[in-house]
């Protein structure tokens, strides 16, 4: 028996996710609701540990203690090199491969990446932070003995104080974030990009590049942003294959024998 497909089919096929869908949307919901909690931690642990002496202390312990500058050194260039490379990777994979899943999953990555950047560079802005070197000489045999620097902000100054928050930090916990909020099911992804994504953050503090609390707020500020985002990018991908299972099967099959004609067949 001769079974001929509809064409009507292919205008319901889902389309493939861009790192652009819904920018609007995602951006209000980044900056609301269970996201202000992350945010609001972002600040609680920068007010208790600038003022108060704890970010100079855990950076001389730290420094004195934990003597690796090939680490130091590879998780401030990895830092850079890797959210650019990894988030729009997992993007431009998913369109080759025409998989709407990994083009998601890349999406969601791509565009918390963004939003994190943006974030972050109007914050370091905007406070005014120096780095713990503050402009000195790495190697100077003072230069752990300036707790004061610790305590020093300097809101639109434009002096390059452009500590807080760790970028380096922010955009690498953004992606893992992001890719976990997006496939809760696959349990590899943040046993694999968190422990990343915070190694570089420890890593700012080794290679003496970050206070503590630029480190953690910066990984408080790139977890809302990528858990929202990514959570956002899941919705629409379910809402997407709901859509697409629903979508009725039609199909024209001849009548039996002895009746000229056809009939279509499926559910309406």
């Amino acid at each position: 028996m001769l079974l001929v497909a509809a064409a009507a089919r292919a205008e319901d096929e889902p389309a493939t996710p861009t790192p652009v869908d819904s920018l609007g949307g995602d951006l209000v919901r980044a900056f609301t609701g269970p996201s202000l909690l992350w945010f609001g931690g972002a600040a609680l642990g920068t007010a208790l540990l600038s003022p108060t002496g704890g970010d100079h202390a855990i950076r001389v312990a730290v420094v004195r203690h934990v003597e690796a500058p090939f680490y130091g050194d590879a998780a401030y260039y990895g830092g850079y090199v890797g959210p650019a490379i990894v988030a729009p990777g997992i993007y431009l994979s998913g369109l080759l491969a025409r998989d709407p899943s990994l083009a998601g999953a890349g999406s969601a990555a791509t565009q918390a990446l963004a939003i994190t950047v943006v974030t972050t560079v109007v914050l370091k802005v905007g406070t005014g932070r120096p780095f713990p070197l503050n402009g000195g000489n790495p190697r100077a045999p003072d230069r752990l003995e300036h707790p004061e620097y610790a305590r020093d902000w300097s809101p639109f100054g434009f002096e390059g104080r452009y500590a807080w928050p760790s970028g380096h930090t922010s955009a690498a916990v953004s992606i893992a974030a992001s890719l976990t909020a997006f496939a809760p099911d696959q349990l590899w992804v943040p046993a694999v990009s968190y422990p990343i994504a915070l190694g570089i953050g420890f890593g700012m503090m080794v290679g003496d590049h970050h206070w503590t609390s630029d480190v953690v707020s910066g990984a408080f500020i790139g977890q809302a942003i990528g858990w929202s985002v990514g959570t956002s990018f899941r919705e629409r991908q379910e809402r997407r294959r709901e859509k697409t299972a629903k979508t009725p099967g039609i199909q024209l099959v001849p009548l039996l024998s002895g009746v000229r004609g056809c009939a279509i067949v499926g559910v309406f």
